[in-house]
């Protein structure tokens, strides 16, 4: 239910809610013990629901910061609860459903381009994580033969999936996320520091940084240009870059705190939004975003929460890298993989710490089981 949003599906949604809540609640030792070394991840939220003392639009604030809480609260849940591996198989097992059900309807009697899904773009993120979770899965010694077989049919039709939604972000993430897995897979699990993975990592850097070396100076061809040609994009982005400057445009008029959650797209209040919607053929009742998630943040939670997301987040990041170095196992090559894709998402999307997304709720979970693993050990 956090990948596919249906009619009706609050139905299920405020009964796991009051789950995960009193779970949290019974589980509350082992997820002290944890916010002891992992506080960082709840200034952010905190920093939320103090925002709507000057927000445009309290009431909306205080729903989405509780909303963020609640979603970092289940990222501690499920870090302390499950283990790595058992993470990376539930989503496995989640995501492979999605991906035969999207498909159906994408081939199915009418169906749909972007089959269940609403836009191309959500289609391509939610099968960039299916795809993450298969291609670890698949290569992961310590699962059984057949499930890794059936992960690898699943990593190929998510792969599929991702070039038909004819994204180009979620098709680069596929690429970028595929090469990390093989690469950690082949020299970082068991550990690197061995003689022969070292030699083969030294040749390979040589190699790369050679072969660059040698073309670049003599190629005519921009390879950003021609990315984005085959794509086709252009030097904008599609219109982020108009977008950007509009946002740097509300920074500087509320540079420190914001406008909080909901206060600048508010269609019938704000003459810039109108403009901005008209320039981009967007109807009054139509949901747009900045299209980056850190002037998204920075416009509404101001440059305080902006520094507060971004310290989250180096944090978050330092704890997977440590625990696909250190510890060296299938699963947290599996989250430094999930990590990277959802970091380099948030250049051209916008939501990052938005409640209940999957994509990077997994960012936080992998950072707290790689720190919960250390500690147990």
């Amino acid at each position: 239910m956090t990948f596919v949003q249906f009619s009706f599906d609050e139905l299920l949604l405020y009964p796991l809610t009051l789950y995960f809540t009193w779970s949290a609640w019974k589980n509350q030792k082992q997820i002290i013990a944890l916010l002891r070394k992992a506080w960082i991840l709840l200034s952010f939220p905190l920093w939320c629901l103090i925002s709507p003392l000057w927000a445009a639009e309290p009431f909306t604030a205080f729903k989405l910061a509780l909303y963020v809480t609640l979603t970092m609260l289940i990222c501690f849940q499920a870090a302390t609860r499950l283990t790595p591996r058992q993470i990376m198989h539930a989503v496995l097992l989640a995501t492979s459903i999605i991906v035969v059900l999207n498909l159906l309807n994408i081939y199915g009697p009418g169906g749909r381009a972007t089959g269940i899904f609403a836009q191309k773009n959500t289609m391509g993120k939610n099968m960039v994580v299916a795809w993450v979770a298969a291609s670890a899965v698949t290569l992961d010694p310590g699962t059984l033969r057949r499930y890794r077989w059936a992960a690898a049919a699943v990593a190929l039709l998510a792969g599929y999936t991702t070039l038909l939604s004819g994204s180009a972000t979620a098709v680069l993430l596929v690429i970028g996320t595929g090469l990390i897995t093989m690469f950690g897979a082949a020299i970082l699990q068991g550990g690197i520091l061995r003689a022969g993975r070292m030699a083969a990592l030294c040749l390979m850097l040589g190699a790369s940084l050679g072969t660059l070396t040698l073309v670049l100076p003599y190629s005519r061809i921009d390879p950003v240009e021609k990315m984005l040609d085959t794509f086709g994009k252009d030097r904008t982005l599609t219109g982020r870059t108009g977008l950007w400057a509009y946002a740097e445009q509300q920074i500087a008029k509320e540079p420190l705190l914001g406008v909080g959650a909901g206060g600048f797209w508010r269609y019938r209040a704000s003459p810039v939004v109108k403009r901005i919607y008209e320039e981009y053929y967007k109807g009054p009742r139509d949901v747009f975003n900045f299209h980056n998630s850190f002037y998204e943040i920075a416009v509404h939670q101001g440059m305080i929460g902006l520094g507060l997301a971004v310290l989250s987040a180096l944090w978050a990041l330092g704890q997977v890298l440590r625990g696909a170095l250190a510890l060296a196992t299938m699963p947290q090559i599996y989250f430094l993989a999930q990590s990277l894709a959802a970091m380099m998402r948030t250049g051209t999307e916008a939501d990052f710490f938005q409640p209940f997304t999957i994509f990077h709720m997994l960012f936080w979970i992998g950072a707290l089981s790689a720190l919960g693993v250390s500690r147990d050990r």
